[in-house]
């Protein structure tokens, strides 16, 4: 009987500790991993929404309220928009798997797969709505009590035509507060300013539809009031808007036909004028000979609006159109002197023609265009977010050729200084990526050849080794490819470029990039000394 009862516990005990034992780790836990997809958090830290992607499936969204730990589960959200106070939280829902399945199964294409349902949640009371059939959903970065939603209407089953017509698609603008919606037809291209005051949208109606003319419409969301600001027939492009939502730049051409490329002067709109204007096109002062704003000049202000950053490019030849493809023969053919080899020539065609060069137009100053990059010079950054008085140059053209067989980079960089339009030669070549530092004063870079930092003083136009003297390494030690080892790093630049913050192998050094002041080592050699990192 003991014995009957010993072998029982020690069965059971035996059975406890395998039981006990952690599962190993294998292909069918990794299965069930899941990560994080995208978070984010109000600006006062009570909501938080995030994606939970598993390894293979459907994204889940989860909304957590941090004061009382409340939370909101909705699967098969892809994507979601959370306004900056936290009120609102706007996603799309995927169609269930099965239907997207079958869909796949049975080959449908375009307008015939299954919808997506877009999902609008309301914090505190957590209160969802869903609209069904949404095609997309766009919202303003910032805080946003408006929203725009496309869907498509179905096709008229009644009629029986030989070509099957395209579905019209439907621009909704909807007041989240009040849910009052406007409808737009032919929405060819829409844009929220960065904290939602203000809208604007391009309709482009197609040519056999004769009941909607062309145009810019822009709606004051605060006011409630909207007004069409461009109504010609042409073509519009490239909304554009500067951070208050205040200004409004776009493209416009009248050459609506199937060009290779088109012509586009740009437009202009401040909020309360009666409607836009041209602000520049190619007979602007300042535009070299030759040189046109195409469909990429991308416009956009810069962080106060007092500029307008746009790309100009000069314009290229138009294509034979007395030529046939099929009688013509297609020849490359590569010199070994030429700058990149054949295969990165092709690769980097597309994107060669649609290259152009950055300059500046002055809302003030009408007609009026300051070219900053050019082709000699194709590279440009303009300090402080584009309203800095310097701008960094540079180009890697004279070394693509020796790129091929030598990896260290190699630049020849200059800074032009905008107030006094000058240009002013930093190196050549300088022996690593330049870049400005936050208030424009400084340019910087790391010089992989002698392993040191280097700044060039915008102002007083010298330069000026900044690790030379420091008794320690800023080279990654650890280094074991076949070229120049990297830096360990920038932490950080001061107000107005006072400092900056750079790391070695342990320590972080404050370093005054005019020289005035001695480095100083701010963790104290405490991470060499116990070696931290």
């Amino acid at each position: 009987m003991h014995r009957t009862i010993a072998l029982t516990i020690a069965g059971f005990l035996l059975a406890f500790s395998l039981f006990s034992q952690k599962k190993p780790l294998d292909h069918s836990v990794y299965d069930n991993w899941k990560s994080l997809a995208g978070t984010t958090i109000s600006d006062d830290g009570t909501i938080m929404a995030t994606l939970i992607a598993p390894q293979e499936g459907d994204t889940t969204l989860m909304i957590r309220d941090l004061t009382n730990n409340r939370s909101l589960t909705v699967e098969r959200v892809k994507r979601f928009s959370l306004s900056s106070d936290g009120k609102w939280i706007v996603g799309v829902i995927k169609a269930p798997l099965m239907e997207r399945r079958q869909a796949r199964i049975d080959k449908k294409k375009g307008d015939e797969l299954p919808k997506d349902t877009l999902l609008i949640i309301h914090h505190p009371t957590f209160a969802m709505e869903k609209i069904a059939g949404v095609k997309s959903f766009k919202t303003a970065d910032e805080s946003f009590t408006h929203m725009a939603y496309s869907i498509t209407l179905p096709a008229d089953t009644a009629k029986k035509e030989k070509k099957k017509e395209k579905p019209e698609e439907l621009l909704i603008l909807r007041n989240l507060l009040s849910q009052r919606e406007d409808t737009i037809r032919n929405a060819k291209e829409h844009l929220f300013s960065k904290y939602g005051n203000a809208f604007a949208v391009v309709i482009q109606p197609e040519k056999k539809d004769s009941t909607d003319i062309p145009g810019v419409h822009f709606f004051d969301l605060d006011k409630q009031a909207q007004k069409r600001i461009s109504g010609e027939k042409r073509e519009y492009k490239s909304l554009a808007f500067d951070e208050p939502g205040t200004q409004l730049v776009y493209l416009s051409t009248a050459d609506t036909s199937k060009v290779e490329q088109k012509r586009f002067d740009v437009r202009y709109y401040p909020t309360g004028a009666d409607s836009a204007s041209v602000i520049a096109d190619g007979s602007a002062t300042g535009l070299p000979v030759g040189w046109i704003f195409n469909e990429h000049a991308s416009p956009s202000f810069s962080k106060d609006g007092s500029r307008i950053l746009i790309g100009a490019a000069p314009r290229q030849e138009p294509k034979d159109t007395t030529l046939v493809d099929f009688e013509m023969a297609s020849l490359d053919i590569w010199h070994w002197r030429d700058p990149q080899v054949q295969p990165q020539q092709l690769a980097e065609l597309n994107r060669e023609k649609r290259r152009t060069y950055r300059g500046i137009i002055s809302p003030s100053l009408s007609g009026r265009f300051l070219p900053v990059a050019t082709e000699e010079m194709p590279h440009a950054t303009i300090a402080d977010e584009g309203n800095g008085r310097f701008a960094l140059l540079w180009s890697d053209l004279p070394y693509l050729l020796e790129s091929q067989w030598d990896i260290s980079s190699k630049y020849d960089v200059w800074v032009m200084d905008l107030e006094e339009q000058r240009l002013q030669k930093v190196g050549s070549p300088v022996a690593g990526r330049p870049q400005l530092s936050p208030a424009g004063n400084y340019t910087i870079w790391w010089d992989g050849m002698q392993q040191q930092w280097f700044a060039y003083d915008n102002r007083e136009q010298s330069t000026r080794n900044l690790t030379g003297e420091i008794p320690v390494n800023f080279w990654n030690e650890k280094n074991d490819v076949p070229s120049s080892p990297a830096p360990y790093g920038m932490a950080a630049w001061g107000e107005e470029d006072a400092w900056l913050l750079l790391y070695d192998a342990f320590d972080i050094w404050k370093i005054d990039p005019s020289g005035e002041a001695e480095a100083v080592n701010i963790t104290r050699g405490v991470g060499r000394r116990d070696s931290l990192t």
